[in-house]
């Protein structure tokens, strides 16, 4: 990339693999779909600032993860409340009755929030297309689930073949809240999934149900994995959890963690992630890149927030139990393939692909590998005889001050899994893709310039 236009791009935080909007504020990923040959993301939008404001849904399009194609705002705000988070289907079945046999609808399904004389409501809504989601015209008979709660919202909606239901999860506080309905209308409760051992400042948002792939290859076992987005008021432990177990139709049983809280990711800009609906075998999921310590403090250029690089998941059975693993999805691959550069062990090169993809493999029992700039060093170090991997951002929050992004993280992993480190760097972000997926970490950076240089193993003591 020419320099001027990298420079340009750090002085802007712009980023060049990851989704930002053009203009205003971006949280949650919501509606994520497969449909008409596109990956549609909407997410949580504020078009007229850079701050949590009044929620709308966003909507963009892509065929790679690479090149996004913004589209106009799809839902806005309304008497019922400002549009929080939520989901998409595609009601093949016309179950609805929104759509025809012939032109089935997408549909959303969403929480509307209200604040309306000093008090706060969430309930579930509706809205539909017949156009491949360029259009949404909201339901008439909107709320359709409402348990008068403060805190009920990011409905996950699928279709349930074996019981042929749809199946709602909703997030209510310390548990998940299941619910089931033939016509995406109608919803009649089902089980809930309580949380246990929650501090009192603890609360899950933004829950996902699904599907892994236990191991390798094409094998057909597989097992359910909850997904809950964990918040607390001092962001200690904040991140996304998840439980391994069984669906029965209308609840989650967790049957593999042994009272270890298990997190997707050991870096702190993950959260609220979700799944694309519509990709068959394949379980995909997207995040937001923040973390709501520092989120409303950062740089920001007219715009502020982007999404972490789409992942492919999978189950890794280990003898410390079920892991889920992730991989960047394959659809950039070919493009990936002119951004990356190989990393020798012992040694200090230049970054000749900023942003870029790379990769690296310790010789011996640990590793070390330092991202410099003039002005911020970005450390990781691995540890293969203890199975453990830190990184440390110190010095690359230029612009503002945060005691949550300074901080050096870390997590253990198996100490069989591979070596090689698959490193993506972008304007304002690394992603660190460890022990064959096993150990995954995001973690946004700011330093103004360009990282430059590259110093490996022993060359870092130099």
């Amino acid at each position: 990339m020419d320099k001027e236009r990298l420079k340009e791009l750090y002085r802007s935080h712009r980023p060049v693999f990851h989704f930002t909007s053009k203009t205003g504020w971006i949280n949650d990923p919501n509606g994520l779909i497969l449909y008409g040959g596109y990956y549609h993301l909407f997410y949580q939008h504020y078009p007229y600032g850079v701050t949590h404001g009044d929620m709308h849904w966003g909507h963009a399009r892509t065929k790679d993860f690479m090149e996004w194609e913004e589209l106009p705002v799809a839902l806005c705000p309304d008497g019922l409340g400002t549009i929080f988070s939520g989901c998409m289907v595609y009601d093949e079945k016309n179950t609805s009755g929104f759509g025809t046999d012939d032109n089935p609808p997408l549909v959303a399904v969403f929480t509307h929030h209200l604040e309306q004389g000093g008090a706060c409501i969430q309930y579930q809504s509706l809205a539909y297309s017949l156009d491949g989601g360029m259009n949404f015209k909201k339901y008439e008979g909107n709320p359709v689930l409402n348990l008068q709660l403060k805190d009920f919202r990011d409905p996950k909606v699928f279709w349930y073949q074996p019981t042929e239901k749809w199946v709602m999860l909703v997030s209510a506080g310390k548990e998940i809240l299941f619910f089931t309905s033939g016509n995406l209308r109608d919803w009649m409760p089902g089980k809930v999934f309580p949380g246990q051992g929650l501090r009192p400042d603890e609360i899950w948002e933004c829950p996902d149900l699904v599907e892994l792939k236990e191991g390798r290859g094409d094998g057909n076992k597989r097992k359910w994995v909850l997904f809950v987005s964990q918040n607390t008021l001092d962001y200690v432990k904040t991140g996304i959890r998840y439980f391994v177990g069984v669906f029965t139709g209308e609840g989650f049983m967790e049957q593999d963690s042994a009272g270890e809280e298990l997190y997707v990711d050991f870096g702190r800009d993950n959260y609220a992630a979700a799944t694309y609906a519509g990709t068959g075998g394949r379980v995909i999921q997207q995040g937001w890149m923040n973390c709501w310590s520092y989120a409303e403090k950062l740089p920001e250029a007219g715009f502020r927030g982007s999404m972490t690089f789409p992942r492919e998941l999978s189950l890794r059975k280990t003898s410390e139990g079920y892991r889920v693993i992730q991989k960047p999805a394959q659809e950039a691959e070919e493009k990936w393939k002119l951004w990356q550069q190989i990393v020798p062990d012992n040694a200090m090169v230049t970054a000749e692909k900023i942003p870029g993809v790379f990769r690296y493999t310790p010789e011996g029992e640990t590793g070390k590998i330092i991202f410099c700039s003039r002005n911020g060093r970005f450390q990781i170090t691995v540890d293969f005889v203890y199975g453990k991997i830190t990184v440390s951002r110190s010095g690359c929050g230029e612009g503002f001050e945060d005691s949550h992004f300074q901080e050096t993280r870390w997590m253990y992993f198996c100490r069989e899994a591979a070596r090689e480190l698959y490193i993506v760097v972008d304007v304002t972000s690394v992603e660190v893709f460890a022990a064959d997926g096993e150990a995954v970490g995001t973690f946004q950076y700011f330093v103004g310039e360009p990282f430059d240089r590259i110093i490996t193993g022993t060359k870092c003591g130099e």
